[in-house]
């Protein structure tokens, strides 16, 4: 599935299949960029997070984990016996909440993503709200494997 069609489908309760697994979207979640672009994530069930990338036509499915990482982040780190690269950090605000409230309308976050040789992802998170480090690790999906039911 393509980004574009993605995005003109997904709601709350959806059925979501991505790289072999299936979910429940319990929120979605339009973030707009500091830049005034957007991404889209979904909360889905099994606390896994689902968000997708419209430059790259890519996905990402990731689930929260705990690392010791401290800003400033460096260009390269090691998680999980892996070599992570910086990719991009990004500042985004929620602008429309659709579904279960797990995330709220003008929450903050800013983040610094991080992909593996392998497709692993990587990105360290910090609520501007609260000052909470939201840590989320899991895989670039291909695009192929994702679908809505």
């Amino acid at each position: 599935m393509e980004v574009t069609g993605f995005r003109s489908k997904i709601k709350p309760n959806a059925r979501l299949s991505a790289d072999g697994k299936s979910f429940t979207v319990k929120e979605v979640v339009k973030f707009r960029f500091d830049d005034d672009s957007f991404y889209i994530k979904c909360f889905l069930s099994d606390d896994y997070v689902f968000a997708d990338d419209l430059n790259e036509n890519a996905f990402v499915l990731v689930k929260e984990t705990k690392t010791a990482f401290l800003q400033p982040f460096p260009q390269e780190l090691d998680f999980d016996g892996k070599r992570f690269r910086f990719l991009y950090t990004a500042h985004a605000v929620a602008e429309e909440i659709q579904g279960e409230e797990i995330f709220k309308k003008g929450d903050a976050e800013s983040f610094f993503d991080y992909k593996a040789a392998d497709d692993s992802y990587l990105s360290l998170g910090v609520n501007d709200n609260t000052k909470e480090k939201l840590d989320f690790y899991g895989k670039v999906v291909n695009n192929s494997s994702v679908k809505l039911e």
